[in-house]
C-alpha cells in the first residue's frame, strides 16, 4: 500500500508540474528571448563582422581558458548532477540541481558568451569567418549547440520555476547534452584539422561571396 502510495504522489507532482507549465504566463516572452539572442548570434554567418579589441595573443589566452572552463564544467558537472538527480532521493536531487543552477548562470552563461566573442576577434586577425571556412564551421556549430542547449539551459535554470523536482528535463538534458557533445568534438576538429563541411555550400547557397 505505501508503494501504491507513494506511486500516487509522484504522479500527483508530475501533473502539477505539467499544469505550472501550461500556465505559464511568461513563456511566450521567454522564447522571443531565444528568438533574438538567436537572430542577433547569427549576424556574423552572414557577413557582420566584429572588430578586435586586443591583440592576438591574449585573446588567444582568454579564449582558450573560457572554452576549457565551459568544456569541463558543462561536461563533468552535467554527468555528475545528472547522475544524482536519477538515482538519489528527492533532497539530494533538490541539492544537486540548485548547485547545476549555480554553475549554470556563473559559468555556462558567461563563458558561452566570452569563447564565440573572442573567437570571433581571433578570426579577425585572420581575415574574418568569410575566408576560413574552418572558423565559419566552428562559429555555425556553437551557434546550434546555443539554441538546442545552452540558451534554454540558462533560462530554464535561470527562470528556476521547477526547483522542487529533481527529475524535470533530465531525458531531455541528457540529449541535448549528447548533441552538444558532437558539436563540441567537431569544433575541435575544424580548429585543429583546420577543416569545414558546411561553410563553402551554406554561404554558396545564401550568395555570401
Amino acid at each position: 500500500m505505501r508503494r501504491v502510495s507513494l506511486g500516487k504522489v509522484r504522479v500527483m507532482e508530475n501533473v502539477a508540474v505539467l499544469k505550472a507549465q501550461e500556465d505559464d504566463p511568461m513563456r511566450y516572452f521567454w522564447y522571443g528571448v531565444w528568438v533574438l539572442i538567436m537572430v542577433v548570434s547569427a549576424l556574423p554567418l552572414l557577413g557582420w563582422r566584429m572588430p578586435a579589441l586586443l591583440p592576438y595573443l591574449p585573446l588567444l589566452i582568454i579564449h582558450e581558458f573560457a572554452a576549457f572552463a565551459y568544456v569541463g564544467h558543462t561536461l563533468f558537472s552535467n554527468i555528475w548532477a545528472m547522475r544524482i538527480r536519477m538515482t538519489q532521493p528527492k533532497d539530494t536531487g533538490i541539492w544537486a540541481r540548485g548547485m547545476l543552477r549555480v554553475m549554470a548562470l556563473s559559468i555556462t552563461g558567461p563563458t558561452a558568451v566570452i569563447v564565440p566573442l573572442a573567437g570571433l576577434q581571433l578570426t579577425e586577425h585572420l581575415g574574418g569567418l568569410m575566408i576560413n571556412p574552418w572558423a565559419w564551421d566552428a562559429y555555425f556549430a556553437f551557434w546550434i549547440m546555443a539554441g538546442i542547449s545552452i540558451v534554454p539551459d540558462v533560462i530554464r535554470y535561470g527562470r528556476n520555476r521547477n526547483a522542487g523536482d529533481p527529475g524535470h528535463g533530465v531525458a531531455s538534458g541528457a540529449v541535448r547534452g549528447l548533441l552538444a557533445l558532437v558539436l563540441v568534438i567537431y569544433i575541435l576538429v575544424c580548429m585543429v584539422a583546420k577543416t569545414s563541411i558546411f561553410a563553402e555550400p551554406i554561404i554558396g547557397a545564401l550568395g555570401l561571396r
